[in-house]
């Protein structure tokens, strides 16, 4: 019985993962930016609340694929990031 609660506990937890990553930004940041709303509604201080928030709105912001390269062009030209100008 406990081995099941346990290994089901572990399924939702890595499906919550993979639906956070997978998800389009847009759909993170407004889940994000509620979290905070949805902690203290669970009874979390208001500390506490405030603290995963921030976590979440951070972990969002760091969650985008692509983008954040800057001026490398890396990824339109297949190449790695630090080998944009094509030297390795």
């Amino acid at each position: 019985m406990l081995q099941t609660i346990l290994v089901a506990l572990i399924v939702l937890g890595a499906s919550a993962y993979s639906a956070w990553k997978l998800a389009p930004a847009a759909w993170r940041n407004r889940l994000a930016a509620n979290s905070g709303r949805v902690a203290r509604a669970t009874g979390a201080s208001p500390r506490l609340a405030r603290r995963i928030e921030i976590k979440a709105v951070a972990a969002a912001a760091n969650a985008t694929g692509c983008g954040n390269c800057g001026p490398c062009k890396g990824c339109a030209v297949g190449q790695a990031k630090g080998d944009a100008d094509g030297d390795a």
